[in-house]
């Protein structure tokens, strides 16, 4: 009796568990937030998923008939290196990249150097507007383009053809060379803002030499200036050359999803969203994803042995100088012109264009009688549009969850590898800098084979075909750029404010939230909405990731124009760029006038 009423003692009760379980999981939450376990914690959880995500694509590129079976051959690579694929993708690939880099240097140089090296009138503004064409979508640019130089309906070719009486157009947009023709115009604008810095901190004494010695300008020009930009000239053409083959949507515009001018991108969605087999070829899938990031990790690999000589393009020393100011004289109207022909290509002319196809019934000619019929019919239609607010309600979801993940979890892999000295701290900065090799409709394969896998244990777990699985893609391919931003913030930031915070007695998510994040607010602030706008005019992920009930407006203005619904599309195209538009203006605000841009999608 005595032993059974001990024992009845000693017993918790339920309330004495329950409080304990509470009082445990309080301890764990203040070890945790009392060193850096949250920021080791969040920033190790998105790095293993891009880690998990990079295998996939690889792991799925051995597995024959998935998902209906898991047998590892090598019949995917078999079927893929054939003949075709050496014939007519990889060298198409090649040549969109060649293109777009050519074209991308040929209007990004000149334009830096006018802009930061020369007395050109305006040169703020054409800063702003160079920045601005940014905000019109890859894919809006190249419907532009189409309605202005397709054989069949462009603009421009009807218009020469009946001043000039030719049968024959004499222009087609739909052309390998027409691909990199587009794609070197979306990513001028970020050449331009990678030139930038080198072109303002060239020291002017290496130019007077050479003046002095007899040279002329152009000859100072390129046996000087053009030798000492090779390191940004070349990483930035690496850059462009990383990003042009692994974009997805100009090319399928202009005949890739109807098996012309197909390269590895439009292969890759084909695999899956193929028009022909009835069962999507995701093990192809992964072979394509591998191929395109192959091509990217050898040119990275060469930017960093050039990294490895930058002793010699040494020219910011310790003496003091002020950077050179170029008189054009003469010339000065003639750069306007080389900037403002720029502008037309990249962002008039395509967005004038859709505006005009929006006002129309049907596609015309600008004419008397044409201007007779003009109307905001289109516009009024898109609000009667079925499922339009749920299309509205899922894109401001995406755009807003995004932007507040990639601060959150940016802050966190920064924080690691700025403010603290683990060695792991290398390891994810390296880790995070991946979706810059690796292309994003890749990524976008990586989650849908996850999600397929997650439908067939998890039935229960609605993860296939959601707003989350595209949150999850934009956070994993956006977080190389939101650690950037915010490790230039952090490096800036003494670290005696948040050591007298902690001899105060605070804990690190105090100093974050009272002393770290009101400095770097303005940074925080300016990489969300730099994310969220990037993500709002995303395309291929969302084509790659789309269901039923995850439709987001770039897929619906892209689907609108492939069934031919003309109307809509243009519409749709010139509504978002007044949305982006307005948001790039708080950005500007923000991030101030020479923000780097990046991004082209």
């Amino acid at each position: 009796m005595e032993g059974s009423q001990r024992t009845v003692e000693l017993s918790p009760s339920p309330a004495a568990k329950s409080m304990a379980w509470r009082d445990g999981r309080r301890s764990i939450f203040e070890k945790m937030s009392a060193g850096n376990g949250i920021p080791l914690l969040l920033g190790g959880a998105v790095c293993a998923l891009i880690l998990v995500l990079v295998a996939i694509v690889l792991l799925v590129s051995f597995l024959v008939d998935f998902p209906i079976s898991f047998r590892f051959s090598l019949d995917n690579y078999k079927s893929v290196l054939n003949t075709y694929l050496f014939r007519e993708v990889v060298p198409n690939t090649l040549i969109v990249g060649l293109v777009t880099v050519a074209v991308s240097l040929a209007f990004g140089i000149p334009l830096a150097w006018l802009l930061h090296r020369t007395n050109l009138p305006y040169a703020n503004l054409f800063l702003t507007l160079i920045a601005v064409s940014v905000i019109v979508p890859g894919f809006l640019k190249g419907i532009g383009w189409i309605l202005l130089l397709s054989p069949n309906v462009g603009f421009i070719n009807r218009l020469l053809m009946d001043l000039f009486g030719l049968e024959n157009p004499p222009f087609d947009i739909g052309t390998l060379t027409g691909i990199g023709f587009i794609q070197g115009l979306m990513m001028t604008s970020a050449l331009v803002f990678l030139f930038s810095g080198p072109m303002r901190s060239l020291d002017p004494s290496l130019e007077e030499a050479s003046e002095i010695s007899g040279a002329r300008r152009w000859t100072t020009i390129r046996c000087v200036l053009v030798p000492l930009l090779r390191p940004a000239v070349l990483g930035g053409a690496i850059y462009v050359f990383m990003t042009a083959i692994s974009l997805f949507e100009v090319a399928a515009l202009l005949g890739g999803m109807g098996g012309k001018n197909q390269v590895l991108a439009t292969e890759l969605f084909l695999s899956i969203y193929t028009l022909t087999a009835s069962v999507p070829q995701y093990g192809v899938s992964g072979v394509y994803g591998a191929l395109i990031a192959i091509p990217s990790l050898v040119a990275l690999y060469y930017y960093y042995v050039m990294l490895q000589q930058t002793h010699r393009y040494v020219t910011v020393t310790g003496k003091g100088y002020v950077a050179r100011t170029h008189d054009l004289g003469a010339f000065k109207y003639l750069g306007v012109f080389f900037v403002l022909f720029y502008l037309v290509l990249a962002v008039f002319l395509p967005l004038i264009v859709l505006v005009w196809a929006s006002l129309l019934p049907y596609l015309q000619l600008p004419s008397w009688d044409a201007l007779s019929v003009i109307s905001l019919k289109s516009y009024r239609r898109i609000m009667n549009l079925p499922g339009i607010w749920k299309i509205v309600s899922n894109t401001v979801v995406l755009t807003v969850s995004v932007s507040l993940w990639v601060m959150i979890l940016s802050f966190m892999v920064s924080w690691i590898v700025t403010r603290t000295k683990m060695r792991i701290g290398i390891f994810m900065d390296s880790i995070v800098m991946l979706p810059h090799a690796f292309p994003n409709i890749g990524f976008a394969l990586a989650l849908l084979i996850l999600a397929l896998l997650v439908r067939m244990w998890f039935p229960s777990v609605p993860f296939y075909g959601t707003v989350g699985i595209l949150v999850l893609a934009h956070v994993v391919t956006r977080i190389s750029y939101g650690t950037r931003v915010i490790n230039a913030a952090l490096v800036q930031i003494s670290r005696e404010l948040e050591e007298a915070a902690y001899i105060c007695g605070s804990k690190q998510v105090v100093v974050w939230w009272k002393v770290i994040l009101p400095i770097i607010s303005r940074s925080l602030v300016y990489l969300g909405l730099w994310t969220g706008l990037l993500s709002f005019r995303e395309v291929s992920m969302a084509l790659m990731l789309s269901g039923p009930d995850n439709q987001l407006l770039s897929n619906y203005v892209w689907t609108a124009w492939v069934r031919g619904d003309l109307n809509v599309a243009s519409a749709l195209g010139v509504i978002m760029v007044v949305v982006m538009g307005a948001m790039f203006l708080i950005v500007q605000k923000l991030g101030g006038r020479e923000a780097r841009v990046v991004g082209t999608g």
